[in-house]
C-alpha cells in the first residue's frame, strides 16, 4: 500500500514566494502601480513646509553690578535650559509675536489641483474680524468674484463626503448665496467680517480664518513651534518654525527670540523698577521738606541776624546729624532683613541674597549659603539616580533644612542687633539734646533748624545718587541670552523627501498586495500545481498535461505531432512502460477522476493513440456507462458495447470490439445507458470479459466514471495493473486527496498513479483543458 501524507502545509519557502508571485502577478501589479499613483497624489497635494531656526545661549553666570544694599542685584549661577524651553512654548511668550506677525486670516489660491497660501501681494484684505461661532474656524472658505461684488462658499472635501456617506458623520453647512460688496460690512451666523479689494479679482481665492491669539496658539503655533536643546550638557537652545512660507517662518523664530530676550530684561529689571520708584517718590517728598527747611533756616536768620551756631552748637549739630544719619542707615538695613527672612522662607535658591548679606558684614551666613549651595548640587545628583525615598536623599534634605534655619536664625540675630544699634544711638541723642538745652535758646533753635536741613539735604543728595545708579543698572541690565544665530532658512522644503514617500507607498502597496495574495492562495482550496499535490500525498505522478484550448472530442495527439500537448503525453507512455507485466498478458491501465469535467475521457483517448503511434496493439474501453463520450473521439457507433456484453449471455467480443483508424488501436463502447449501472459493474461477466481481453491486447486502457462520485469504479479497479487517477489544476480540491488516502487504506487498492491535467507550468504553458459537466 502507498504511504499516506496527511494533509498539510508545509513550511513556506522561497519557492513558494516566487510561485504566488507568478500566479497573482496582474492583480499585485494592478495594486502596486495604484498604491504608486495614490502616493504620487498624496506627494503632489501636500504642501512644501520650510523651517526656520536660531540659536541662543543661556548665559551661566550674571555678576552683581551694583555694591549698595538699596539696589539688591542678584548673583545667578548656570541655570536649566528645560525652564527655558517651557517658558519660550507658552502662550503668553509668543502673544507678543502674534501681536506682531498676523496669522488672523490665511489666503490661498488654486494651483495645480491644489491650495497654496500666498503671502504678498494679497488681492483681498480680511478686517474687522468678530467669530461668533468657532465651527468656521479652519474652515477654508471661497471668495468668487461676480459682476457686482463677490460671493462667499464653503465646500465639503470628497473625503468629508465620503465618511458622511459611510459613517454617517456631519458635514459642515454654510449656505450663504448673498452677493456682497467689498467693503461691506459681512454677518452671518460663524462671523462678521469685512473684504477690501486691493488688486482686481479674475478667478476664485480662498482664505481660512484662524479665530483669537489663543486659537491661533493652540492650532496653529503650538505644532509648528519646536524648542529643543541644542546638544545634551550644552546651554543651547534651537528655536525652530516650521511654516508654509519661509520668509514668515524666519520672522517669527527672529521675532520669538527678540520679544523673549526683551521680556527676560524687563524682568531682571522689576526690581530695581520698584526701588527706583521708591527712591523718586521719596525724592519728591524729601524736595518738598528741603525746600521748607531752607526757606525756615534763611527766615530764622534773617529775623535773628544770626548766621551760624557757636563753636558748641556746631558741635553739638554735627554730632546730632551723624546719629541721625546713622539711625537712617539702620532702618534700611532692618527692612533689609526682614525681606532677606521672607526671601529665604519662600525660595529654593538663595544665590541671590548673597550680595546683601555680604554688605551686612555677616561673613557666618554668608559660609553658610555656600554650604547650602554645595548640599543643593549634591542633592541634584542624588535625585538623578535615586527615588525620594533613598536614606542618602532623606539625609542631605534634612542637612538642608537645618542650614536654612540656621540661615534665618542669623538674619533674626541681625536685626536685633540692629535694633541694639539704633536704641544705643536713640540714647546718644537723648543725651545730646538735653546738653543742647544748655545753649541760649536763639542758638539752640538755629541748631535745630540747620541740623534738620543738613540732614535732609545729605539724605537728598544721597538718593539722588541712588536714583542715577539704578537708572545706570537699568540702562546697562544684560539678559541671561545671547543669540548665537539669527533666524535662517535655506529656502529649501523641509519635506522634500518626495521620491522617499513615494517608494514607501509604493512598497506598502506591493506588501498589501502581496499579502492579499498569500490570502487569497491560503483560501484557495484547489489543486494548482505539481508541487501541491507533492506537499499533500506521497502518491506517484506519472505525467503532468499542459492546458491546452481545443475543440471538443477532438484527438490532439494526432494532429499536433510537436506540440507540448503530444510531448506529455510520449512522456507519460514511456513512464507507464515501467509498468508493463512480466508475462504475456496485456497491461491494463484505468484512468478515472476526482470529480466529473476533469478531461478523462480525453485523456484516455489521447493516451490510447499514443500507444498507437508506438505500434502497441492497444484497446480503449469505456466503462463511463452512465455519460459516455468515449464513442465520439472515433466517430463509430455506440449501440453495442460493454452493458451489451454484460446483459446478454451470447454477445461476444466480436459484437464489441470496433476497429479504428488507428491500426493498433480497436475500441469498445459503453453501450446503451442502462437503469442500474452500479448493479452491472458486479456482472460476473467483467471478469470474464478482461480474462479473454489481456489475452489479445498489449495494452487496455480503461476509461470510468469519476471515482469521487460513484462506487462503480473501484469495482473495476481490482482488475488493473494501474489506477490513474486525474487531477485536474484550478479545478481539483486538495480536500480530495485526504478522501482518496482514506478510499485507498479502506479498501487496500494498490498500483495508484496521480495524473495532473489542464497544467500551467511554465514548461507546459501551450497546454491543455477541457471540461464536461458529469451527472
Amino acid at each position: 500500500m502507498q504511504n499516506s501524507k496527511n494533509l498539510q502545509i508545509n513550511e513556506f519557502t522561497f519557492k513558494d514566494i516566487f510561485n504566488i508571485l507568478g500566479k497573482y502577478k496582474w492583480s499585485i501589479i494592478f495594486i502596486t502601480i495604484l498604491s504608486s499613483l495614490i502616493g504620487a497624489s498624496y506627494v503632489h497635494l501636500q504642501p512644501k513646509i520650510y523651517s526656520a531656526y536660531a540659536i541662543i545661549k543661556v548665559k551661566p553666570i550674571l555678576k552683581n553690578s551694583s555694591t549698595e544694599l538699596i539696589a539688591n542685584s542678584e548673583t545667578k549661577k548656570e541655570k536649566d535650559v528645560t525652564e527655558e524651553i517651557t517658558l519660550l512654548k507658552t502662550f503668553q511668550i509668543n502673544k507678543k509675536v502674534l501681536d506682531k506677525i498676523n496669522f488672523d486670516v490665511q489666503y490661498f489660491n488654486d494651483e495645480k489641483y491644489k491650495k497654496v497660501e500666498i503671502y504678498k501681494d494679497i488681492p483681498i484684505h480680511i478686517t474687522n474680524i468678530k467669530i461668533l461661532d468657532t465651527k468656521i474656524i479652519g474652515k477654508i472658505l471661497t471668495l468668487t468674484p461676480k459682476d457686482k461684488g463677490f460671493t462667499i462658499q464653503y465646500n465639503n472635501s470628497y473625503l468629508n463626503q465620503i465618511k458622511h456617506k459611510i459613517f454617517n458623520t456631519k458635514l459642515f453647512k454654510f449656505n450663504d448665496n448673498r452677493v456682497f460688496s467689498y467693503g461691506e460690512k459681512i454677518t452671518n451666523r460663524y462671523f462678521t467680517l469685512t473684504i477690501n479689494k486691493q488688486q482686481k479679482l479674475t478667478k476664485p481665492i480662498h482664505f481660512l480664518v484662524n479665530g483669537e491669539k489663543r486659537d491661533i496658539f493652540e492650532k496653529v503655533i503650538k505644532k509648528n513651534l519646536i524648542i529643543t536643546q541644542l546638544e545634551k550638557d550644552t546651554s543651547l537652545i534651537k528655536i525652530a518654525y516650521k511654516d508654509t512660507i519661509p520668509q514668515r517662518a524666519k520672522q517669527y523664530v527672529n521675532t520669538l527670540t527678540e520679544s523673549f530676550i526683551k521680556h527676560n530684561i524687563e524682568n531682571k529689571n522689576r526690581h530695581n523698577n520698584k526701588t527706583l520708584n521708591f527712591i523718586q517718590k521719596e525724592l519728591k517728598e524729601l524736595k518738598k521738606e528741603l525746600k521748607v527747611s531752607e526757606q525756615e533756616l534763611e527766615e530764622y536768620q534773617s529775623s535773628k541776624s544770626i548766621v551760624k551756631p557757636s563753636v558748641q552748637g556746631s558741635l553739638f549739630m554735627k554730632e546730632l546729624s551723624d546719629i541721625d544719619i546713622q539711625i537712617a542707615e539702620n532702618k534700611l538695613k532692618e527692612k533689609l532683613i526682614i525681606n532677606l527672612i521672607n526671601f529665604v522662607k519662600n525660595n529654593y535658591n538663595l544665590d541671590a541674597i548673597a550680595p546683601s548679606i555680604s554688605k551686612l558684614d555677616d561673613q557666618n551666613t554668608l559660609q553658610l549659603i555656600t554650604k547650602l549651595q554645595d548640599y543643593q548640587f549634591k542633592e541634584e545628583e542624588l535625585s538623578s539616580e535615586y527615588t525620594d525615598q533613598h536614606p542618602k536623599l532623606i539625609s542631605i534634605r534634612r542637612q538642608i533644612g537645618q542650614v536654612r534655619d540656621t540661615i534665618v536664625f542669623n538674619l533674626k540675630s541681625l536685626r536685633t542687633n540692629i535694633e541694639y544699634k539704633n536704641n544705643s544711638l536713640t540714647a546718644r541723642k537723648k543725651s545730646y539734646n538735653s546738653e543742647l538745652e544748655a545753649l541760649p535758646s536763639q542758638e539752640r533753635h538755629l541748631v535745630n533748624i540747620k541740623r534738620n536741613y543738613e540732614v535732609k539735604s545729605k539724605m537728598y543728595e544721597y538718593l539722588l545718587k541712588k536714583e542715577a545708579e539704578n537708572k545706570i543698572i537699568q540702562f546697562s541690565t544684560f539678559s541671561d541670552y545671547q543669540i548665537i544665530d539669527h533666524a535662517y532658512n535655506s529656502n529649501l522644503p523641509i519635506n522634500n523627501k518626495n521620491s522617499l514617500i513615494l517608494l514607501v507607498i509604493t512598497l506598502i502597496g506591493f506588501i498589501f498586495a502581496f499579502i492579499l495574495a498569500i490570502i487569497r492562495n491560503k483560501l484557495n482550496h484547489k489543486i494548482e500545481s505539481q508541487e501541491d499535490v507533492e506537499k499533500l500525498t506521497s502518491l506517484p505522478i506519472y505525467g503532468r498535461i499542459p492546458f491546452h484550448k481545443q475543440k471538443r472530442y477532438l484527438i490532439k495527439v494526432n494532429n499536433e505531432e510537436k506540440s507540448p500537448f503530444t510531448e506529455s503525453f510520449r512522456t507519460l507512455r514511456t513512464n507507464l512502460q515501467f509498468m508493463k507485466r512480466d508475462d504475456d498478458l496485456a497491461t491494463t491501465i484505468l484512468i478515472t477522476s476526482t470529480v466529473g469535467a476533469e478531461g478523462k475521457s480525453t485523456i484516455a483517448a489521447n493516451l490510447a493513440v499514443i500507444f498507437d503511434k508506438a505500434k502497441y496493439k492497444t484497446l480503449l474501453i469505456n466503462l463511463d456507462i452512465r455519460k459516455p463520450t468515449l464513442h465520439h473521439f472515433f466517430d463509430i457507433d455506440n449501440e453495442k458495447g460493454v452493458s451489451t456484453f454484460l446483459t446478454n449471455n451470447s454477445c461476444s467480443l466480436k459484437d464489441i470490439i470496433y476497429s479504428t483508424e488507428y491500426a493498433s488501436l480497436d475500441i469498445i463502447g459503453s453501450g446503451p445507458i442502462v437503469d442500474d449501472p452500479a448493479e452491472l459493474i458486479l456482472s460476473k461477466r467483467l471478469s470474464l470479459l478482461f480474462e479473454q481481453l489481456k489475452t489479445m491486447y498489449e495494452y487496455i486502457i480503461i476509461d470510468t466514471a469519476p471515482i469521487g462520485i460513484v462506487a462503480d469504479t473501484k469495482t473495476v479497479m481490482k482488475y488493473s495493473d494501474l489506477n490513474l487517477i486525474l487531477l485536474r489544476e484550478n479545478y481539483a480540491k486538495k480536500d480530495f486527496l485526504r478522501t482518496l488516502e482514506e478510499i485507498i487504506d479502506r479498501y487496500q487498492f494498490k498500483n495508484i498513479g496521480l495524473l495532473l491535467n489542464a497544467s500551467n507550468e511554465k514548461n507546459g504553458e501551450y497546454g491543455y483543458g477541457y471540461s464536461y459537466e458529469y451527472k
